[in-house]
């Protein structure tokens, strides 16, 4: 019985090595750290590490003193805590994503909007200018210009052109003389118009 004892208990590593490796490592990067930057002493990291492995990996006193059962629930506990945290996460995250889903349709709503208010602008626009032009035969709003009307001879310009360049500046009067009025056809009884 003392015997079998003896066999399950290590002669050599009675504390914690991998603990003991883990802390060493770390602690001998930040020392090896430090020495670089100031001390300036060999192998000074390296020999921390190895002294605290060696300490914490022979010492019984760092050796895990839980039962099975309570390194069990130490586990479960740890995963637990865990499993909280990343709800925790994904609720965040969920969080996020519904904000940005409302900013998205908020501003589709108000592109929306402006667009409707653009239509209607456009319907009110074309209201107005239906309403100012009528066909005389049928009364239809449904008309479409045709261009600016021109009178055919102008005395005016053939008698000024005379004046400046003699015989030939009669011509300037088949120019036409502009008026502000404008030609306009219905589109639904064919009737040509002047407006």
């Amino acid at each position: 019985m003392n015997t079998e004892s003896n066999k399950k208990e290590p002669q050599f590593w009675k504390g914690d090595p991998s603990g003991g490796f883990a802390t060493g490592l770390v602690a001998g990067f930040i020392i090896g750290l430090i020495n670089i930057c100031s001390f300036n002493i060999p192998w000074l990291g390296r020999i921390c590490f190895i002294a605290i492995w060696l300490v914490m990996g022979t010492q019984p006193r760092f050796k895990d003193t839980r039962t099975p059962e309570e390194i069990a629930k130490d586990k479960e506990e740890r995963d637990q805590k865990f499993e909280e945290i990343r709800e925790q996460a994904r609720a965040r995250e969920a969080e996020r994503q519904a904000t940005k889903e409302q900013k998205r349709e908020a501003k589709m709503q108000k592109n929306e909007l402006k667009l409707q208010k653009n239509q209607l602008k456009i319907q009110k626009h074309q209201l107005k200018n239906r309403n100012k032009i009528k066909c005389p035969k049928c009364r239809s709003t449904n008309v479409q210009p045709l261009g600016v009307h021109k009178k055919g001879f102008s005395v005016g310009k053939a008698v000024g052109g005379a004046i400046l360049v003699g015989g030939v500046g009669s011509l300037a009067g088949f120019a036409g003389k502009g008026s502000k009025k404008t030609d306009f056809v219905c589109m639904n009884c064919g009737k040509q118009f002047k407006k």
